[in-house]
């Protein structure tokens, strides 16, 4: 092969591989070390954020929830208070991909939690497919938290959870930024939908628990990869990922701690 058309080729490939690094959902550890305590920083978030533009997640030690959008990391901490966060910063569990949206449609007005999460369901193409979730809306009422940063020795997230910070806003406007994964990603990462909240004022954020969405904008970024980092650090390797936790992470994603 002449070295011109060569080079074409390679050209070529690495677009192809670009394209197809966009449709990767790409995440550090796993749910189910979090639910353990898992809390130490397995990865950089400039690390992370190579790999996408549209996520979530949390910080090192627990500390508060964590929103990727447009490419900028906020953190949502337990004062309330709403923080872009520098590069060097540490997570332990994180979810990402590049949102290029392939459906659009609006929702429902005046519409519940639990009406949309059962009305999305209803038009996604496939239940086999993960979903990159983004609503642009109006909330009549939404109900979010975050919780405190943690001291080791960690606590499995479901004690943790009792410490969460509830906050509450009315007549706001702002995004839910998440995915809908299907049930067979159980331990691995959530099933069903897990969705932040951040406002259009950047002023308020968090892990979203309740809303009644006025009006909404949906875009969904179906996507066909999952890429996940499984990490070398000792609390990963030593933690007890065995058995069923299903029903904590039910608790911790509603807000409700477990007996």
């Amino acid at each position: 092969m002449p070295r011109t058309w060569f080079l074409l080729a390679l050209i070529i490939a690495g677009s192809v591989q670009a394209d197809n690094d966009r449709e990767i959902l790409y995440q550090v550890s796993t749910i189910d070390a979090l639910l353990t305590g898992v809390y130490q920083p397995l990865a950089k978030l400039r690390e992370v954020r190579t790999r996408g533009d549209f996520g979530l997640g949390t910080f090192d030690a627990l500390d508060g929830e964590l929103i990727l959008l447009e490419g900028q990391v906020y953190q949502a901490a337990a004062d309330g208070q709403v923080r872009l966060m520098p590069p060097d910063t540490g997570t332990p569990f994180m979810a990402v991909t590049f949102f290029d949206a392939d459906h659009a449609l609006d929702s429902p007005a005046d519409q519940p939690y639990a009406d949309f999460k059962t009305w999305l369901e209803s038009r996604l193409p496939s239940h086999n497919l993960i979903y990159a979730v983004r609503v642009d809306g109006v909330f009549d009422h939404i109900l979010f938290r975050s919780v405190p940063r943690q001291n080791p020795p960690y606590r499995p997230l479901a004690e943790v959870s009792r410490q969460q910070t509830l906050f509450e806003q009315s007549a706001i406007r702002g995004t839910l930024i998440g995915f809908w994964c299907p049930t067979f990603l159980q331990g691995v990462n959530v099933p069903g939908f897990h969705l932040h909240f951040l406002s259009a004022d950047r002023r308020h954020a968090g892990h979203v628990l309740d809303f009644r969405l006025a009006q909404g904008r949906v875009q969904l970024d179906q996507t066909d990869g999952w890429e996940v980092q499984l990490p070398l650090h000792p609390a990963f390797l030593d933690a007890p990922l065995h058995g069923d936790q299903s029903r904590d992470l039910q608790a911790v994603e509603q807000g409700h701690s477990t007996p």
